[in-house]
C-alpha cells in the first residue's frame, strides 16, 4: 500500500511592477503504475492521481497563474523487505504535464511522473498495478456491488494539521455502482456511495475493494488464496450535511471506470474486455 503523496507548486501572481510571488498548495494522492516493479524499470510508467483543485492554480477561481513546478514526497516499502522500514522518497517536476476530466465538477487530476523528473532517493513509490483496476464490466457482472467492504487510507486532519501517517478505514458500498450515486436532489455521475467514517483531509485516496477470485484446485492446494483487490475507485470525501461538519459517514468515490478514461488520456495502455450484450 503506497504512503501518502505531498504536493506542492508554487502559484505566481503579479505583488508589484516587475514582481512575482510564489505561492504554495498542497494535496495528497496516490500512484497508479504500467509495468512491473515499483517503477523507473524499462517499460515503467507512473500515474499520480490527485485532486484537481491542487494542481490546477485555476479550478476554483480564475487567476492566471500558471502551475511551473510540482514537488512529491512520500516513502517506499519494499514488500520483501518489511523489517528494514520504509525510505523518504522524492521527485520534482518542473512545467509538468496535468490531465483533468472533461467535466468541470469532477475534481480529479492525473499526472505522468516519470518525464523529466528529479529524484530524491531512488525515486521509488509504493504504486498500484494498473491491473487491478474495476472497470465497467468488473461493476455490472457484479464483482463490485451493493454490501461489498471497501478499505480507504486516509490522512485526517486536525486544526489544520494532517497526520504523518494514513489511518485504514473500512466501510460498506451503499449505492448500486450501475447507476449514478444520489442524495436527495443531488445527482452525481460517475460516482458510488458507501457507508465509511471520513474527515477533513481524507479525499482522494485510493478505494480498494475485496471480490472473491476465479480458483482451481491447484490454487487452493498451493496458496489458500481466495479473493482479489480491485481498485474500485477514488475517494471523493464525504457528504457534507452542515458547513460546519469536519466529519461524516457518507462518503462518495469516482468510478475506477472514470479514472481509467483519464489514465487512458495521460498515455496509460489499458485493456478492457467488451461487456456482455
Amino acid at each position: 500500500m503506497g504512503q501518502g503523496i505531498v504536493l506542492s507548486w508554487p502559484r505566481k501572481r503579479g505583488s508589484g511592477p516587475g514582481r512575482l510571488e510564489a505561492r504554495l498548495s498542497t494535496g495528497t494522492g496516490f500512484i497508479v503504475r504500467q509495468g512491473v516493479g515499483p517503477g523507473r524499470g524499462v517499460g515503467a510508467r507512473r500515474f499520480l492521481v490527485t485532486n484537481r483543485h491542487v494542481v490546477d492554480p485555476n479550478y476554483e477561481k480564475p487567476r492566471g497563474w500558471p502551475l511551473t513546478e510540482l514537488r512529491v514526497s512520500g516513502h517506499f516499502q519494499d514488500p520483501r523487505h518489511r523489517a528494514a522500514g520504509a525510505s523518504r522518497q522524492g521527485a520534482r517536476l518542473m512545467n509538468p504535464a496535468v490531465y483533468f476530466p472533461s467535466k468541470w465538477d469532477s475534481d480529479l487530476a492525473v499526472v505522468p511522473l516519470d518525464d523529466g523528473e528529479d529524484v530524491e532517493g531512488q525515486g521509488l513509490f509504493n504504486s498500484l498495478p494498473s491491473g487491478i483496476l474495476a472497470l465497467r464490466h468488473g461493476s455490472l457482472d457484479g464483482e463490485v456491488t451493493v454490501g461489498q467492504q471497501v478499505l480507504m487510507p486516509g490522512y485526517p486532519g486536525i486544526e489544520g494539521h494532517a497526520a504523518e501517517r494514513p489511518i485504514l478505514v473500512g466501510g460498506v458500498i451503499a449505492s448500486d455502482p450501475r447507476y449514478p450515486a444520489a442524495t436527495g436532489r443531488d445527482v452525481y455521475e460517475d460516482q458510488v456511495l458507501c457507508h465509511a467514517f471520513s474527515w477533513q483531509g481524507m479525499a482522494r485516496p485510493p478505494v480498494l475493494c475485496r471480490v472473491p477470485r476465479p480458483t482451481t484446485w491447484n490454487d487452493l492446494e498451493t496458496t489458500g488464496i481466495k479473493d482479489r483487490t480491485l481498485l474500485a475507485g477514488v475517494n471523493a470525501g464525504h457528504i457534507v450535511v452542515r458547513d460546519d461538519a469536519t466529519a461524516g459517514a457518507i462518503v462518495r468515490f469516482v468510478r475506477a471506470n472514470a479514472l481509467a478514461d483519464l489514465l487512458r488520456q495521460a498515455g496509460l495502455e489499458i485493456f478492457e474486455l467488451p461487456t456482455q450484450g
